[in-house]
Formats: C-alpha cells, structure tokens, sequence
C-alpha cells in the first residue's frame, strides 16, 4: 500500500478515538439531561401515585429524584428476618409484606477473585413478592412469620380489614420457590381493589461498568395461550419518551393492555427474576428508574408486576393465587428445567418484524449454545470451545464460500480480458460519457463479465450474519462465559479492558478487535487484487471498501464480549487461510 492510499487508513483509525472525545467532553455536557431533577430528601409517601391496575398508565414522578427510592416509611412493628436455604441459594425472608428481601447464590462468585463473596440479589428496599394496593399487606406492614425445621418453609399470616392473609413459602431443590397465598373473608365478603405484586428491582452486575453506556436490563412477559414471548427492555426508551422521560416510570405498553400473562420477568445480564402465576388471571406491567447520570434513556434499575383486578372474596370461599417465582441464573438448561418455558428470558426466540427468521434463529441459538458447551465439557475452555465451534461453522459455510470463491476468481480473469478493451473505449469517448457507459456494457456483455461479481468475496461475510446474530445472542448473555479466561482474556463474556482507564480518549485495550480489523483487510486483499479493477475510479473504491468495513467493524466491535469478537477472528483467519490453500493449489494446476 502506498503513500496515498495509506492516509484514508490513518484519518479513519483516528476518528475512532476522536469520535470518543468529542462525545464524552462535547456532546454529552450538551445534551445531558438537564429536566432531571436534583436529589431531594422526601417520604415516599408523599411521591406515591395511586395506580389503577387493568388500564395501560405511566406515571411522570415529577421532581423526584433516585434518593427517594431508597427511603422507606417506619413500620409499624419490628422487622423478623428467617431464612431458607439449599445448595443453591439462600433466601432472606422478611415480615414486612411476607417478601424476599435478599437471595444469595452460592454457586456464583460476586467477583473474579479468590474468596470472592457469593453474588446477591438485594431487594432490601422493596422486597420481593410483596403486594401493592392492598391494606395490611404492603412491604411496611408486619406479618407473623415461622419458618419449618428443615430451613426449606416458611408460612406467614397477617390481618386485612374484615379478612386474613395466609402465605406459604416452600424453597424446592434449585433456584425456584412455590408460594400460596390465601386470602379469606371472616363475617362479611373480602373487597380487593387493584392490586400488583413486584419482582425485586434488577440492577446491573457491579462487574458490568466496564460496558459504558450500555443497559442490559430487561423485562418479558409470557402468555401460553397464543405462546406469546415479548421482550421489553429493548422498549424502555421509547416508554420512556412517550412518558416525557420521567425519572422513575410505571408502564403498561399499549399492545398489553387487558391481556393476561402467565409469567412476567426482570433481569439484568446474567440473573433473573420470574413471577409465574397458575392461572391466567392477571396483566403486566413495568417499574423502571432511570439512571441520570447518563445522557441517553439507560435504566438503573427495573423490576416487573402481575396486576390483578378489583375482586371480591365471599365468606367461606377462600381466593387462592398460587406462584411459582425462580431467582437464579440465566442459564439456559437450568431455566428449561424450572419448567413453564421459563427459559424464553434468553432470548433466543426471534419476535416482533422478524419474527419470520424464528424458524432458523432459535433453533441455530440452541444448537450454538450445546456446541459450545459440549466442546467446554471436554476442553474445559470456552475460548477453545468458541474456536472449534467456529471451526465447524466455516466447515458448513464451505460450500458456499467455495463457490463464490471460484466465481470471483472466473470474474477476475474476465476482467483481465476486458480490461484493455474498456480503456480503449475511455480514450476514444472521454468526451462522450453516455457513449462510453454504453459501449463499456456492450463489451461487458461480450465477455459474460458482471462488475459487481467483483464485491463476491463480500457474499460470505453476509451469508454468516446470521449465524454470528445467533451467536451474539447465545454470548452476549451466556453465563457460562462469565469469569471464564483465554490467553490473555479474564472474561470472555466482557471486552478485555486491558490498561482500564490508564489510556486517553479509548479507555482501555482491546487487542482482538483490533486483530479482527487486520484479518478483514488482509482477507479482501487475498479475495478482490486491486489490480484486477476496471478502471481507476474502481480501484479506488475497491480500495476504500477494503479500509472502510474493518474500520467500520474495529469501531463496532471494540466494546463487544471478547467471546463474540473470538469467534469473528477466527472466522476470518479461517477464511484467509482457505483462500492461501486455494490460490496455492491454482499456481500449482498452472506450473
């Protein structure tokens, strides 16, 4: 590469650090959100707006700040805290509201270092499980509570006007919890209002801040009787938007409103939540707060709700709502096994305008995620793992890539042909370009020549789009990945973040992306010579697109999973060494 065609390289490789500055020390000062409200001190009580359950709302908290959500109004009697316990997780239940105030997972270290406490889900704030909207029941008002001999039981009672409220909590072998509730009328019928009971708010893992700027909470809802899977954190903005970006914000969405679900979630990255009712008989809804000390629509915390309607309970005809609620890990084999397609939280099934793909995307998602784990279960290294399964999918592409290989290469040498010809004609009709684009094409067609074959080294790049969006869905939330090393990376399930905050404008290193970039460049180098153009106008451009996409992709790419920038590496390399083995074969049929 010379001189001339190496300073397109340099001004767009700068632009990437450039961008970084002006955006964090211009752009983010400017449009910073200045309507967001300053902390103030006040009582939640005072911040509270009735919500009517079964009506799409949202609720704009004017003047309320993040700190409010942290004060709690005194309760009426002392709190007792039991606990529950398997091999698996330790609940904290409370009380107040007959809520889970904590769950530790014992399985899950909080971070990647020795003797690392265990990770925990703590909803000390606003407990989870706890009711909404109904007298006596609220997570400030105190219930009896006995736990059982074995650790794995809890039963609580509490007095409602004019009824009693009995719940029964039974921790079974994993991450799941059944809990009954049982609401009964004394002299005169019970009359429920509107009431909702809340997962605990998610908040992103405190090992996530890394990935700057990006959210990866989320919320879904689950309706069996059309098998209907709706993920709702991808339309937190827009709810957020729509509502006049309040700070905190209770939704509906407006396709939800009056349609019952069977489970409801939240989630962040790699733990969730699940509310799963027995019968249908409840609606969904959405609790978010925003973080404000971003300049973009970023959640700090979400939480979910069933909703229930105004109803009556008569004397001597106990309402029972019986739940099944999992709090664990987003892992896929561990939420199939829960039952009641819990593990749609994955995401692995392809909804809204795409829906169409599902039929591939789901079914490529699950196959990925067995591989990677099949090849783990021998190599005990995901990045291993990741390589070979990469491995096998440039086995399957290889059909494909070989044949667009060979008609590339059959376009190339016709363009040799061609090639005097054109440049003929550009001389004899440099003053008439109609004339010229005309003739051109005649010679084109002469010669079964097709210029755009020229970008065929393009088409596998393409063809893998879905295999790597499959990919980067099975990454990006696979738990398996998490802490997992390779080489030179600690955490395959987040960027490598060498030299943190120890390198102006980036941040932080990230060799693989910058790999990836080069294997690109090299590879279309090996796929499209540039000696092969038409005409130096299409030089040039050939030339471009050979710097323009890896920087494109460089830029992408640098704050992506290492485990999904691995994969793409090693894609290309593959493929550089397909085409090596490829063009020796050639020299040698010629020799």
């Amino acid at each position: 590469m010379n001189k001339k065609d190496l300073l397109p390289v340099i001004l767009l490789a700068l632009l990437i650090p450039a961008w970084m500055f002006f955006d964090s020390r211009v752009l983010a000062p400017k449009f910073a959100d200045k309507s967001a409200p300053a902390a103030i001190e006040q009582s939640a009580e005072n911040t509270e707006i009735p919500i009517t359950a079964g009506a799409a709302e949202i609720r704009a908290a004017e003047n309320v700040a993040e700190a409010v959500e942290t004060v709690i109004p005194e309760p009426r009697e002392d709190e007792v805290v039991v606990v529950l316990k398997n091999d698996k997780v330790e609940l904290e239940l409370t009380s107040f509201g007959g809520g889970i105030k904590s769950a530790t997972l014992l399985d899950y270290p909080e971070f990647d270092e020795e003797n690392s406490p265990k990770v925990q889900l703590s909803f000390t704030n606003a407990p989870a499980m706890t009711y909404t909207g109904l007298a006596g029941m609220e997570y400030t008002d105190a219930l009896n509570i006995e736990v059982s001999e074995d650790g794995l039981s809890a039963i609580l009672r509490g007095a409602l006007e004019n009824g009693i409220f009995e719940r029964t909590i039974t921790l079974g072998d994993g991450y799941t919890l059944t809990i009954k509730d049982r609401f009964s009328a004394t002299a005169d019928d019970l009359n429920l209002p509107a009431f909702r009971i809340y997962s605990g708010r998610m908040e992103n893992p405190a090992d996530t801040k890394a990935m700057k700027g990006m959210s990866i909470l989320g919320a879904d809802s689950y309706s069996a009787s059309d098998d209907s899977l709706n993920y709702w954190g991808r339309r937190i903005e827009k709810l957020f938007k729509n509502s006049d970006s309040p700070v905190v914000l209770t939704a509906t969405p407006d396709e939800m409103r009056g349609v019952p679900v069977d489970w409801v979630s939240a989630k962040n990255k790699f733990f969730t939540q699940i509310i799963a009712l027995e019968n249908s008989t409840a609606t969904m809804a959405i609790r978010t707060t925003r973080d404000t000390n971003h300049k973009r629509i970023v959640p700090h915390n979400i939480a979910s709700a069933l909703v229930f309607e105004p109803t009556t309970v008569q004397a001597g005809s106990p309402m029972g709502l019986n739940y099944t609620y999992y709090i664990g890990p987003k892992k896929y084999s561990t939420l199939k096994e829960a039952g009641n397609n819990f593990e749609g939280v994955m995401e692995f099934k392809t909804i809204g305008k795409m829906a169409f793909m599902n039929w591939l995307m789901e079914p490529a998602r699950k196959i990925l995620l067995w591989t990677l784990n099949f090849f783990f279960g021998i190599f005990h290294n995901y990045g291993v793992a990741i390589i070979i399964t990469t491995l096998l999918v440039r086995i399957l592409f290889w059909p494909l890539t070989h044949k667009s290989t060979d008609k590339m290469r059959e376009n190339s040498e016709k363009m040799q042909e061609v090639q005097p010809k054109v440049k003929a004609l550009q001389e004899k009709y440099k003053n008439n370009p109609t004339k010229l684009r005309e003739e051109t094409m005649k010679v084109y067609q002469e010669h079964g020549f097709n210029p755009m074959g020229m970008m065929g080294g393009c088409l596998p790049m393409f063809v893998q789009l879905p295999v790597f969006i499959a990919l980067y869905t099975v990454l990006r939330n696979a738990i398996e990945l998490r802490y997992m090393g390779f080489l030179w990376i600690s955490d395959l399930s987040t960027p490598e973040n060498l030299f943190m905050d120890k390198i102006p404008f980036i941040h932080s290193l990230n060799i693989l992306p910058i790999v990836m970039a080069a294997s690109m460049v090299w590879q279309q180098k090996l796929s499209s010579p540039t000696s092969m153009a038409a005409t130096p106008e299409q030089q040039q451009q050939q030339k471009m697109m050979m710097i323009m996409m890896p920087v494109m992709m460089l830029f992408f790419f640098y704050s992506m999973p290492s485990g999904l920038v691995l994969y793409w590496t090693t894609s290309n390399l593959l493929m550089i060494g397909q085409t090596v083995f490829r063009n020796a074969r050639k020299k040698r049929a010629k020799a």
